[in-house]
C-alpha cells in the first residue's frame, strides 16, 4: 500500500502533476466531442446544399471526361 501511495505522491510533485492531467485530460475530451459536434454539423449542411443543387449527372453521361469546350 505504500507503494502506491508512494507513486501517486510522485516525489511530491503529486499536487501538481494530477491536476495537469486532469486538466489535460478534459480539454482532450472537449475538444473531441467538439470535433464530432462540428462534423455532424457539417455533413448536414452538405447534404442540405446537395439536395437543394438537385441530382448530378453520373460519370457515364454523353459529356463524360471532355471538360468545358474552349473556344
Amino acid at each position: 500500500m505504500d507503494t502506491i501511495k508512494e507513486v501517486l505522491i510522485l516525489g511530491g510533485y503529486g499536487a501538481y502533476v494530477w491536476p495537469a492531467f486532469a486538466t489535460w485530460a478534459a480539454v482532450m475530451g472537449w475538444m473531441a466531442v467538439s470535433t464530432l459536434r462540428r462534423l455532424r454539423i457539417s455533413e448536414a449542411t452538405l447534404d442540405k446544399l446537395q439536395a437543394a443543387r438537385g441530382p448530378r449527372r453520373g460519370a457515364g453521361g454523353p459529356d463524360a471526361g471532355q471538360g468545358e469546350a474552349g473556344p
